[in-house]
């Protein structure tokens, strides 16, 4: 039976692992929280982070693994480029793992090879931002080159705003860089989604149009607004990075603005398949497998991209609470229940949670299908009075518009 490890083991990677062994893989998992909900799925467990890549590869040696895996994961990418190029697995190479992993590396690589890039500064003390203090322009952007799910994110209007948005990101970071960088203004909505890549060729891309709350995204929708002839555009310039990046195999996450002007800005290309379920939305309104196709792709199996070309109006909700409390439950109401294709919950009664500023907060997402367009941005507009959150304070309990 062939051997796959998947790096971590939290909710995110539960649909990869149960499907992982319905594919008739030996499925391992590893990182350092033995009480991650996956564990329960996979066939065996070890005790090791998954971006510690040295005892990664040494236990990827001993078990003999045919295939690994950094499902929904930034963090673990690294972690599995460098253990697939060590022991010549499937996967893409380390080099390019890294600089699409690290935020100040990939604008550095864009701008080398003639993409369109935003504004940046790169920054690793107080003294570096008091020298370009003068220079940056607002609103403009602050994040950790080195996380993902809006942690240390911050988007600043003023001046006023900017030590506390820089040491909020520095303190975060865990190399200790921060990236400043233009906010880029757009029309439209940002575009988010996932692709496949295989022998250096972009095969799939599929991007939604994703909507934010104070930043911090609050889910995507298929199919996107923008005009087909720019999607096309944007598609293509997708597949120009990826071929100029060497990038050889595996699933990517996309975020890319259009500006006012049309002009396409790759802002991001994570290394892995999109967290909060984007392959479940994905599937449920396209029809791709993304999620079998990537998992194959890592074991080094041939692949068909042939997908049933749907198209249904979906939107992936990520449900988080407005402020911190007491988890009772995540309420839907009847006239939404019906939408529903697939709901995740990551809390339990009792649990704490946490005011939903990045991906800490998230409580769980749910996928919800419509009947059609117009219904479908209806519904988003009113989602918060269709699905709530209940928390416990002392003696009442509140529903907390999510």
């Amino acid at each position: 039976m062939k051997k796959l490890l998947i790096l971590g083991g939290a909710n995110a990677q539960v649909p990869a692992i149960v499907r992982a062994k319905e594919l008739g893989y030996y499925t391992i998992t590893c990182d350092y929280l033995p009480e991650n909900p996956g564990h329960a799925y996979s066939d065996k467990y070890e005790n090791i982070s998954t971006i510690d890549e040295k005892k990664v590869l040494k236990f990827a040696i001993e078990e003999k693994i045919d295939g690994i895996i950094a499902y929904a994961s930034d963090p673990s990418a690294p972690s599995a480029a460098y253990v697939s190029e060590k022991l010549n697995l499937a996967g893409a190479s380390y080099n390019i793992t890294k600089i699409f992993c690290e935020k100040d590396l990939f604008r550095q690589f864009q701008k080398k090879n003639g993409f369109i890039t935003p504004w940046f500064w790169v920054i690793r003390s107080q003294k570096e931002l008091d020298s370009i203090r003068g220079k940056i322009q607002f609103p403009c952007i602050v994040k950790p080159v080195d996380l993902s799910g809006s942690k240390g994110v911050h988007l600043l209007y003023r001046e006023e705003e900017l030590d506390v948005g820089v040491e909020d990101a520095m303190t975060l970071s865990r190399c200790k860089r921060v990236i400043i960088e233009q906010y880029i203004e757009t029309p439209y909505f940002q575009l988010h989604g996932d692709g496949i890549v295989f022998n250096g060729t972009l095969q799939f891309l599929e991007l939604g149009d994703q909507r934010f709350h104070n930043s911090v995204p609050i889910g995507s929708s298929l199919p996107s607004q923008i005009n087909p002839s720019i999607m096309a555009l944007v598609k293509e310039q997708v597949a120009k990075l990826i071929k100029a990046s060497k990038f050889d195999c595996g699933g990517i996450n996309v975020e890319v603005r259009v500006s006012k002007t049309n002009e396409i800005y790759i802002i991001e290309i994570g290394p892995r398949t999109g967290g909060n379920y984007i392959p479940q939305l994905i599937q449920a309104a396209t029809g791709f497998d993304e999620m079998t196709t990537s998992l194959k792709l890592a074991m080094g199996e041939a692949c068909s991209y042939i997908f049933k070309n749907k198209k249904n109006y979906c939107f992936q909700y990520i449900v988080g609470s407005e402020r911190g409390g007491i988890f009772k439950e995540l309420f839907i109401d009847d006239y939404m229940k019906k939408k529903v294709m697939q709901k995740y919950v990551h809390k339990l009664e009792g649990d704490y949670v946490e005011d939903y500023e990045n991906s800490n907060g998230v409580v769980g997402v749910v996928i919800l299908k419509f009947s059609n367009f117009q219904e479908m941005e209806d519904d988003i507009k009113s989602i918060k009075t269709h699905i709530k959150v209940i928390i416990k304070e002392e003696t009442s309990e509140k529903q907390i518009s999510c």
